[in-house]
């Protein structure tokens, strides 16, 4: 293998470690926003299903049908 040679390998697998860093930087920010949109689900169903919660709706609901 001539310098060049080498050179030119050297190349090829810095490009192939910036695409891989690059995809492994998008996984990680996709992966950072599912987490954070299922924190704030699980945030609202929390909410939603606390007993004040439930009770205020009961309410709500039958006060709006004539119950």
């Amino acid at each position: 293998m001539t310098p060049k040679d080498g050179q030119h390998r050297l190349k090829l697998l810095e490009a192939r470690v910036e695409r891989l860093e690059a995809e492994l930087q998008g996984l990680q920010d996709a992966l950072y926003r599912r987490a954070r949109l299922e924190d704030e689900t699980i945030g609202e169903l929390r909410r939603r299903t606390e007993p004040e919660q439930i009770a205020r709706d009961l309410s709500d609901h039958a006060r709006k049908h004539g119950l």
